[in-house]
């Protein structure tokens, strides 16, 4: 009878036990680098180091190409898609932004 008037609760239990895969160490073969006039003031290794740019130093929080950026960037670390087509998303965010990247 539980069940029934809760049954959220079983579904709730049987995920709990699911672990998820996150690639934190992924690596893009050929890094990012990000330029202020003619100096590197940053190099973009992986799809982690992409999505924490995207979250605490972009200043465009908007936009199709930023949001494109940021779930390819979490899909890549989930291992649902490869890492170099966040990168290709994550260069095009840039772009889009006026960002000097290479």
């Amino acid at each position: 009878m539980r069940a029934e008037v809760f049954p959220f609760a079983i579904a709730r239990r049987k995920s709990m036990g699911s672990v998820i895969s996150v690639g934190f160490s992924l690596t893009w073969e050929t890094p990012v680098l990000i330029h202020q006039g003619d100096i590197c003031i940053r190099s973009v290794d992986g799809p982690r180091e992409a999505l924490r740019y995207l979250q605490r130093d972009f200043d465009q929080h908007s936009g199709q190409l930023y949001w494109n950026a940021v779930y390819s960037c979490m899909r890549a670390l989930r291992h649902r898609s490869a890492p170099e087509l966040a990168r290709q998303c994550f260069i095009i965010a840039c772009d889009n932004a006026s960002i000097d990247v290479s």
